[in-house]
């Protein structure tokens, strides 16, 4: 027999996340929505990650669990998370993260209230390793609107708060490709998925969100994140100069452009926005960037590109 699809699938990636993981367990069982289905995707963990696991999932037929023989790479285990899925919404779950009871109904209830959105998130708290709390994180950038253009401009600066961890339409996340192998590929697939429709926010602190690791150096961050996207590859991307590696994320963000529904103005427009911001952020060079910037002076077509990215505003 087929097994019922459920509402809401959630992917749990995990790589020696015993510390924290049976509290992260323990708060998707508190919740009031009970309609879901959980993957555990063990990355080939060397702590009690496996034995946390296969416990819980014995307790409870929604829960399955799935370990790697090698690591595969978060990027990969994210997406076979995702791969995995059967649920009308998803939503991804870090191992050493907390919800409130009502985050999974809240959310559910704001797709439901707005057909064309995609991806509902909440506000989020943060705490520290012991469960104090550190900061609340605000958002003030309306998602909900219509403008595809507007949202995409808006992450263009990064603003992802805790949308990577919402809960989205299944198949419109599966349409954004989950995590490709590049820099920064969250944000790339946020965008991806912001150019298919709105975000809803509500207007709640349900994600609680924990800063599980030592202070790193930039360099120290730099090769732990070439190692998440690509343990075997890391050591020949660390010797590459940043920019390179942004500029294959820039030309990326370009690709989605073109494949999106903005008008042929719009897709212009964001072509630009994309241009400058990963010049001024990334240090990315592009000619047209050069062209408008001449001699360092600011020329009257570069302050109305400027405004269009919202630095005029």
């Amino acid at each position: 027999m087929d097994r019922r699809v459920p509402l809401v699938s959630i992917g749990l990636p995990t790589y020696n996340g015993g510390r924290y993981l049976a509290q992260s367990l323990d708060a998707l069982l508190k919740q009031d929505c009970a309609d879901w289905e959980l993957v555990i995707s063990d990355n080939c963990s060397t702590d009690d990650t496996e034995a946390i696991s296969r416990d819980y999932a014995g307790r409870s037929d929604r829960i399955r669990y799935v370990r790697h023989e090698t690591n595969l790479g978060a990027m990969a285990n994210f997406n076979l998370t995702l791969n995995e899925a059967t649920g009308v919404y998803f939503m991804w779950a870090a191992d050493h993260d907390l919800w409130e009871p009502t985050f999974i109904s809240r959310c559910v209830g704001a797709l439901e209230a707005d057909p064309a959105a995609v991806l509902a998130y909440p506000l989020c708290r943060m705490i520290d390793e012991s469960g104090a709390g550190i900061e609340e994180i605000g958002d003030p950038i309306d998602f909900s609107v219509p403008s595809a253009l507007y949202r995409y401009k808006h992450l263009l600066w990064g603003n992802i708060a805790s949308k990577i961890y919402g809960l989205g339409r299944r198949e419109a996340m599966a349409a954004a490709g989950g995590f490709p192998d590049v820099q920064a590929p969250d944000r790339l697939f946020l965008v991806r998925l912001a150019l298919q429709g709105p975000f809803e926010k509500v207007d709640d602190y349900l994600y609680i969100g924990r800063q599980n690791r030592a202070p790193e150096t930039v360099q120290e961050r730099h090769l732990r994140t070439l190692k998440d996207l690509n343990p075997e590859q890391a050591g020949q991307r660390a010797v590459l100069p940043g920019t390179r590696l942004y500029r294959e994320l820039r030309d990326l963000y370009m690709a989605a452009i073109d494949e999106s529904s903005l008008s042929f103005r719009e897709k212009l427009e964001a072509r630009v926005a994309t241009l400058f911001v990963f010049h001024m952020r990334y240090h990315v060079a592009s000619n047209l960037v050069r062209v408008l910037r001449v001699g360092g002076k600011v020329t009257r077509q570069t302050a109305r590109l400027e405004h269009w990215l919202g630095k005029a505003d």
